[in-house]
């Protein structure tokens, strides 16, 4: 992986250098940081549910031609016995780049409800402490399209290079591809700093060879999809907010099974609840 992100790295800077860029007075520069504390009842990762407190540091931006948006999650932040991930690996990184295909080429690609074109990539990382960790990159084309109502929302379309999957069969290959969408909607305004918003993603995969040992073939699936559906108060430097996640054979594990004598859960909805400081 570090190899492929290297390349993707060189290639973006050789463009930035050797290709005229757009005129920077079109693209309002801008970066964000916000640390939250959430708390998961029901969450799906793995063959089954769990309940977690956690802290997030969220970040993101727009630099000339590079659209980021990531952030990095510190689980069982109150060492706490009471959660399921008490005493596990507490680290998992996303890290979502995107080059802008307009600015590198120097033409307004818009048309209609498309406002502008994308190399999309997607990068997650975790760690464990027996190897079998998570890396993963998604890589394609992305997209800001004005939806209706939603306004503009980020619309993207990956193939996924699997480097460690926790041991998977999967490791090592292109396997499978991904349907995104997120959005950020402003639903109603109190104050001029103090707004109400609905905000979410929702995130589709598909196509995974996942089936190459009999025990794959019995516990995993070719597909997963999650989506979070957001209500958050945000005031000038704080913000509450409640999330539904619904997910369907979540991260690729059948729902239903019995594994080492316990049923697997990875079908259904969890409730997130969360605090955050915006910096």
């Amino acid at each position: 992986m570090k190899r492929i992100i290297l390349k993707i790295v060189f290639f973006s800077i050789f463009l930035a250098i050797n290709i005229s860029a757009k005129d920077i007075n079109d693209i309002t520069n801008s970066n964000w940081e916000t640390l939250h504390l959430y708390h998961g009842e029901n969450q799906r990762g793995g063959p089954f549910a769990f309940d977690d407190t956690y802290v997030e540091f969220e970040f993101g931006g727009r630099y000339e031609w590079l659209d980021l948006y990531g952030y990095v999650d510190f689980i069982d932040a109150l060492n706490s016995s009471t959660s399921d991930k008490h005493g596990q690996n507490n680290f998992f990184a996303d890290i979502e780049p995107r080059i802008s295909i307009d600015y590198l080429l120097d033409k307004d690609l818009s048309y209609g409800g498309l406002k502008e074109l994308f190399f999309a990539f997607d990068i997650y990382y975790a760690d464990e402490a027996n190897g079998n960790g998570l890396k993963v990159i998604w890589m394609g084309l992305g997209s800001d399209i004005d939806i209706p109502w939603l306004g503009k929302s980020g619309v993207n379309f990956y193939t996924r290079y699997i480097e460690e999957n926790y041991g998977a069969s999967n490791e090592n290959s292109f396997d499978g591809y991904v349907a995104h969408i997120n959005w950020f909607k402003p639903i109603y305004h109190f104050t001029q700093n103090r707004f109400l918003s609905f905000q979410g993603y929702i995130d589709y995969e598909f196509g995974s060879d996942l089936d190459n040992t009999n025990f794959e073939k019995q516990y995993r699936t070719s597909d997963s999809l999650q989506s979070y559906l957001g209500f958050w108060i945000h005031d000038k430097k704080w913000l509450v907010g409640y999330g539904l996640k619904a997910y369907k054979n979540m991260t690729q594990w059948k729902d239903g099974e019995d594994l080492n004598g316990k049923e697997t859960d990875t079908t259904g909805f969890a409730n997130y609840f969360n605090v955050a400081y915006k910096f």
